[in-house]
């Protein structure tokens, strides 16, 4: 079928694939934020924990071709089902899902801080309650990307209401993303590279969190989404053949990331964020195209990494808060804290308290946030393909 024509729906079933997607992801990222092992290790473990250490932070830009696919496609599906984009409605569900657990993280922070007379600057306590954390250092390093949707989030249906408000006559109305997109891409890449230009020294706030510097992350997945729901037919049946490649091409593309370390190689948060994203969406759209089994390992894995949204909040908690006590309750034994006790509990600890904060407090508010605003768009859109934080 011609990519000009819309083409059939995609199927409304769960995408076990985009929760293994979630899994690798977050993986990566808790990766990143390990200690040093040990020196006296064995060469060959502490090259490849390092390695690890320093490729780790591509999860991210996995997450965000991930959101920008999934929230757009939130919008795409309701368009096509009702014609409107419902955009109030939208922006109601987004909170539900985001805040309940992250403010439940945050003034957990703010309590345990109190009661240790742990200095939290005003700033930062703003930082995190207006998602500035792109822009401005919140009570936690890695909220930062959390910024990043949020801005997203308010933006994508800001410009496609723009986009079919100017086209209502078309039957295409949101075709010129396919234009928009690619702008999006060069003009990010150029703003990272004026910044360097600028400003020759790295920081993680002027050259790595910053949204205006990630938006063409999300965007890219934004492109993929548009693809897959307005030429599902032509998206599955011209690129289905090498949807195999796609893994392999995708996977060589992110292996910079873990040779070259990001803070002293320049290219990296330039042309790299681009390459990167371009990886994470061959690895998406290998995702899409491929039949995994719903059954076995794969489905308990992908399952862990449907609550990576929640795994994702308390990690950092995990090991700075987790990992001391554990190590206190140990000495108490007469034991002591090995580096792979260490790994052990930061890895347990952050899946099995992800998982049990995401039973106790995002499941809950999901729920009354269906009963309050259901969705207008097919429901497997949005329960079975929803992304770390869709």
């Amino acid at each position: 079928m011609s990519p000009k024509t819309h083409g059939s729906s995609p199927r409304k079933e769960r995408l076990i694939g985009l929760d293994l997607l979630r899994l690798a992801a977050i993986v990566l990222v808790l990766g990143r934020h390990l200690p040093d092992p040990p020196s006296d290790w064995p060469d060959w473990a502490r090259s490849g924990i390092l390695t690890w250490i320093r490729g780790g932070w591509i999860g991210v830009d996995l997450f965000f071709v991930l959101s920008g696919f999934l929230v757009s496609g939130l919008l795409f599906a309701e368009h096509k089902t009702t014609g409107k984009l419902g955009i109030g409605r939208f922006y109601m569900r987004r909170a539900w899902k985001i805040y309940p657990p992250f403010f439940a993280m945050i003034f957990a922070t703010m309590a345990l801080g109190m009661t240790r007379g742990t200095p939290m600057p005003t700033s930062s306590i703003v930082s995190e309650m207006l998602f500035l954390q792109s822009y401005i250092k919140g009570l936690w390093l890695h909220t930062w990307s959390l910024a990043v949707e949020e801005h997203f989030y308010l933006l994508i249906p800001l410009v496609l209401a723009v986009l079919t408000k100017m086209n209502r006559t078309s039957p295409t109305p949101l075709r010129p993303l396919v234009w928009i997109i690619p702008v999006i891409g060069l003009a990010s890449l150029g703003i990272r590279m004026l910044t360097w230009h600028l400003i020759p020294s790295f920081g993680l706030f002027t050259h790595m969190f910053q949204s205006h510097l990630r938006f063409d992350s999300l965007a890219f997945g934004v492109a993929i989404s548009y693809a897959y729901h307005f030429h599902h037919d032509w998206f599955t049946h011209s690129l289905e053949p090498f949807h195999r490649g796609f893994f392999w091409i995708g996977i060589l593309l992110l292996t910079p990331a873990f040779i070259f370390p990001v803070e002293s190689t320049p290219w990296m948060t330039t042309v790299g964020f681009t390459l990167f994203y371009l990886a994470s969406g061959l690895l998406l759209t290998g995702t899409l195209l491929s039949k995994l089994p719903t059954q076995g390992l794969l489905n308990f894995l992908a399952t862990i990494g449907a609550y990576s949204y929640s795994i994702y909040l308390w990690h950092a908690a995990v090991l700075i808060w987790g990992v001391p006590i554990c190590e206190k309750f140990l000495k108490m034994a007469g034991l002591g804290l090995t580096y792979g006790l260490v790994m052990a509990i930061y890895f347990g600890g952050s899946i099995g308290f992800g998982m049990v904060m995401a039973k106790v407090i995002e499941n809950p508010s999901l729920k009354l946030r269906d009963l309050l605003f259901p969705s207008r768009g097919p429901n497997a859109l949005e329960t079975g393909m929803t992304s770390k934080r869709s």
